[in-house]
């Protein structure tokens, strides 16, 4: 008989989820920052260490996984990057801006959230959340002088030639910002749809009716196509095979650079987009080991690349992108790995002969599908806005992870797509967005 007490003791601390509720909603509802008074209360960063203490504490187990790790190792290159280029304390203040934006929050999202029910509980914030922007961005477009019902927050653009790009509090205060949140909270209103009766499908697609409303307040071109671009992506994986999805992932940077480049012909800013594009990547020719250091490409060009994949490569070079680039291509490429490995053989739900542990890994599954097309949102945005340490994407790459670590839990066979190896192939699948960037930049310049 099999001998289970070796078996490391799993402890999943409601506390520690609790101080993360609190964590997300101060973040991404930001309620201290709708006052006067306690507009400069520190209550994110309370909450975060609070939460990392009690999840050091009382949660168990604590392991680091690929994505964790290629994030770490950015840490003394970044530093190092920084002295080489001239900006040594620079360069360590940029490393302690990536602990608090991404490495903490991913540890403990992928730690903390064990359960679906807690996922859901983080979705349903997440959409809250969405809905609260989306209403004050309305009250934005007829309130005096462009204002909405949260503090200080108006929209911004040609007001008297009505244009009233909406925005919300904390780093919302970009429409850019706001429509990647919308956009990438479109698959949690589709995974509700689909799981609810009746009244939940109707209060779905309300709340995707406004979703796609606020995306247009927004007037951000990057969330429109990123929302439109989730549709095709959608039938794509649903529709294609593994060498059809991979051809249009190779295609894709492709076409966004065309269309990029055809925008640029009637549109000053999009030309200025082509040309920061070309800027970051003879950054990169001209230093591939270290960049030219994190933060220093509006000092070197004097905009942003307005491209996420091409910022990175530009500041922190080929070792600098390969760990960054990793982390996010290895976790959407687990994702979809799982969800074209489970096409083979789905499962029924209404089956009386499948056991419990069968239907929770169908229940996982469709998570798992939903977490994927939410980075697939922020891949499609971020290649047109530079949002690569943003702290919406760790947040949401911190809940796929954690839906793979639970699905990992459930059939063991599937960590062949959660290896080592796998995610230094990521490293390298990775280049291929800047490749197909600079060959349809040397094309078309």
């Amino acid at each position: 008989m099999a001998k289970y007490h070796h078996l490391p003791q799993e402890k999943n601390s409601v506390f520690a989820f609790f101080l993360l509720c609190l964590y997300i909603i101060s973040v991404l509802v930001r309620p201290h920052e709708m006052f006067q008074n306690s507009l400069d209360w520190v209550i994110i960063k309370v909450f975060a260490i609070l939460c990392f203490i009690t999840a050091l504490i009382s949660q168990r187990p604590l392991k680091l996984y690929p994505q964790h790790w290629m994030l770490l190792s950015l840490v003394p290159l970044i530093v190092m990057s920084g002295f080489l280029n001239g900006s040594g304390m620079y360069g360590v203040e940029e490393a302690q801006k990536l602990f608090i934006s991404a490495i903490i929050p991913l540890f403990l999202l992928s730690s903390c959230i064990t359960t679906i029910k807690r996922q859901h509980v983080l979705m349903v914030i997440c959409l809250l959340a969405a809905m609260l922007m989306v209403h004050n961005g309305h009250v934005q477009q007829t309130a005096y002088e462009g204002f909405g019902w949260a503090l200080h927050t108006h929209s911004v653009g040609y007001i008297d030639l009505g244009e009233r790009r909406i925005t919300y509090l904390g780093f919302f205060n970009d429409p850019n910002d706001l429509g990647m949140f919308l956009v990438m909270n479109i698959p949690f209103a589709f995974y509700f749809f689909h799981k609810g009766g009746f009244l939940l499908k109707t209060v779905m697609l309300i709340i995707l009716c406004l979703l796609g409303y606020g995306i247009f307040l927004t007037g951000s071109r990057g969330s429109m196509l990123g929302a439109g671009g989730l549709l095709g992506v959608y039938i794509l994986v649903v529709n294609a095979g593994p060498k059809l999805f991979i051809a249009g992932v190779l295609l894709s940077p492709i076409a966004a650079t065309v269309v990029a480049s055809l925008q640029s012909n009637i549109d000053a800013s999009a030309n200025g987009r082509l040309e920061a594009w070309y800027a970051g990547i003879h950054m990169l020719i001209s230093n591939p080991i270290f960049g030219i250091g994190k933060g220093q490409f509006r000092e070197e060009h004097g905009l942003v690349a307005h491209n996420s994949f091409i910022h990175v490569a530009g500041e922190l070079g080929f070792p600098g992108y390969s760990l960054w680039g990793g982390a996010l291509i290895f976790t959407l490429l687990t994702g979809y790995f799982i969800i074209k490995a489970n096409k083979k053989n789905p499962v029924n739900n209404l089956d009386t002969t499948i056991n419990d542990q069968e239907v929770a890994f169908e229940n996982e599954r469709k998570l798992n599908k939903t977490l994927f097309f939410s980075m697939v949102g922020f891949m499609i945005t971020g290649f047109f806005i530079s949002r690569m340490f943003s702290l919406l994407l760790f947040i949401f790459m911190g809940m796929a992870l954690a839906s793979h670590i639970r699905m990992i839990k459930i059939k063991p066979e599937y960590k062949e797509y959660f290896s080592k190896p796998f995610a230094l192939k990521s490293m390298l699948y990775c280049w291929v967005v800047i490749i197909a960037v600079y060959l349809s930049l040397k094309l078309g310049l």
